[in-house]
């Protein structure tokens, strides 16, 4: 279960276009450029159009449009069809970005997820790039090529500059790339719209998304949604001011709706939906005291108003580090309104990262109960080998179709999360005996410590078990190992926890594998262990 205080996206996007100007560019510049656009476009709506062309035809051709924190996620395949999902929950194949629509399958899911490492990649390259030129000699575009040790094109990133205050943004990357097994030419157009989280009235309520384990949670701002009739109590004097303010919040006019929602205030000094959305506006700046000051005055003027507690907690736990302090504002949420999921639910984290575990798992159950999206993954009994191979996993894990040209896979598993996580269990690749299992177990550890092509250059493999253990009774070789970056040390933050076990079943390999692909999350690291852990086997 994630240990985060997380919100869902209303979507309200708007084109913008600017004058590009162009400053002279060395190495580090293309490291800063690359780096300010994988934190602009994670900011943004961004839109990335691509196509993959493989050796044997044909191309994959896709469009991605991503909304921020965790928000609403679409693609549009060059098939014509459209997938969407939001806070990195269950692809649908949907119209109307996963308002409605049907579950794809595991293999759709696993292109899907693939699809969008495919642009995450790009992003997060840590491979030096040298300085190219000018792109067609235009003072406003700048090329960098990643060093380039094999044959063929050297991968190259474009970048855009849009004002002499920020570095240039990645606007294109085409080149080769390793995908999975394959080689792929890559070619990606980068772009993006403005997204403005407002809606109507009042924020909310939130839902499970990106991954954060410490009391002090990273902010990631709210929405406004519909008010409750009996919150809206405006009067016919700044009611259109009011009103005014969320128009322009909604344009990404921040500034002006809180000149707005300042105005309706002192015309009307006790009006508490001015000061709730003020109270938002006042968030989305950054100004997380006068967001409280204004959560208290809403309280203070209408102390029956649930939403107002609840969201006044999300600003104390998120934004200004008091965990505890916002324990008694959910609790108040709670029994305004019995049925906040959502507050059941971030009252769970509060508890969890406060040390009360018992409350946090009666809190978490009682979510789910409310919502069914909320609730905690239940373990399903995966059993294999006619019945001599059982392994518990959760449901957020889904077992993917068997495929015929793959009858050494016993079983599959894909992860519903954002990240690609995955398993699967293999048996008889070669023949092993449980006197060749230690031979086999340094042989992969020897393997794998050389490295991977995916690997960033300063990276390396951190072996966390390289052992015969006994798991119920079974001898099995644990190669487990995450990749960890040059001066890194903590693991339990970091992606590609991978969890790898071998043993001897009837002379046969047989194999179990978890990773938790790109996903960082530590809690998706304890239920790969909590996997591993629950295997049993019998002759």
């Amino acid at each position: 279960m994630n240990t985060n205080f997380a919100v869902p996206a209303a979507i309200v996007a708007g084109l913008i276009s600017i004058a590009p100007v162009l400053r002279s560019q060395d190495a580090k510049n293309g490291a800063d450029a690359l780096k300010y656009s994988r934190e602009t476009y994670s900011k943004i709506h961004m839109v990335a159009i691509a196509k993959l062309e493989f050796e044997a035809p044909p191309a994959a051709e896709f469009k991605y449009d991503r909304y921020p924190n965790g928000g609403a996620e679409r693609i549009q395949s060059g098939d014509g069809e459209e997938y969407a999902r939001k806070d990195g929950k269950t692809w649908l194949k949907s119209k109307d970005w996963g308002e409605t629509g049907k579950p794809v399958d595991a293999t759709t899911a696993r292109r899907l997820n693939n699809w969008v490492e495919v642009i995450d990649d790009r992003l997060s390259s840590t491979t030096p790039l040298k300085f190219v030129g000018n792109k067609d000699g235009a003072e406003q575009e700048v090329v960098f090529e990643e060093e380039n040790k094999g044959k063929g094109a050297a991968p190259r990133f474009t970048f855009r500059k849009y004002n002499d205050e920020h570095p240039p943004l990645l606007s294109h990357f085409s080149g080769p790339m390793k995908l999975g097994a394959h080689d792929a030419k890559v070619d990606i157009d980068f772009s993006y719209l403005i997204s403005v989280k407002i809606n109507d009235v009042t924020e909310v309520k939130p839902a499970p998304g990106a991954a954060d384990t410490g009391a002090s949670a990273s902010p990631t701002p709210s929405v406004y949604g519909p008010l409750p009739k009996t919150v809206i109590q405006k009067k016919a004097d700044n009611s259109d001011l009011i009103d005014r303010g969320i128009a322009k919040g909604r344009k990404g006019d921040l500034k002006g709706a809180l000149a707005d929602f300042d105005k309706a205030i002192k015309l009307d000094p006790k009006n508490s939906t001015a000061y709730y959305n003020r109270a938002y506006a006042k968030r989305l700046k950054k100004d997380f005291k006068g967001a409280l000051a204004d959560y208290n005055r809403t309280i203070e003027l209408d102390p029956n108003n649930a939403e107002a507690f609840y969201n006044r907690a999300n600003v104390k736990a998120m934004n200004l580090n008091d965990v505890p302090g916002a324990i008694p504002d959910y609790d108040r949420a709670i029994e305004l309104n019995p049925q906040h999921s959502h507050a059941y639910y971030n009252r769970a984290i509060a508890k969890k990262l406060t040390g009360d575990k018992a409350g946090s798992d009666a809190d978490h159950k009682r979510a789910g109960e409310i919502d069914p999206e909320l609730a905690p993954p239940t373990q399903n009994t995966v059993t294999l080998l006619d019945g001599k191979f059982k392994i518990d996993v959760p449901s957020d894990f889904t077992r993917d179709p068997d495929d015929p040209k793959e009858p050494k896979t016993l079983a599959k598993f894909s992860h519903k999360g954002e990240g690609g996580a995955w398993g699967d269990v293999n048996r008889g690749t070669h023949g092993l005996t449980p006197e060749e299992l230690e031979g086999y177990l340094n042989k992969r550890v020897a393997e794998y410590t050389k490295g991977f092509k995916w690997m960033p250059k300063d990276a390396h493999l951190e072996w966390l078990h390289k052992e015969i253990v006994t798991i119920n009774g079974w001898k099995w070789a644990d190669w487990s190992f995450v990749p960890m970056l040059k001066g890194k040390t903590d693991w339990r933050n970091n992606p590609v926890y991978t969890r790898n076990l071998t043993t001897s079943y009837k002379g046969q390999l047989l194999e179990v594998n978890f990773t938790t692909n790109l996903t960082t999350d530590p809690d998706l690291k304890d239920e790969i262990d909590k996997i591993v852990a629950s295997m049993h086997l019998e002759e």
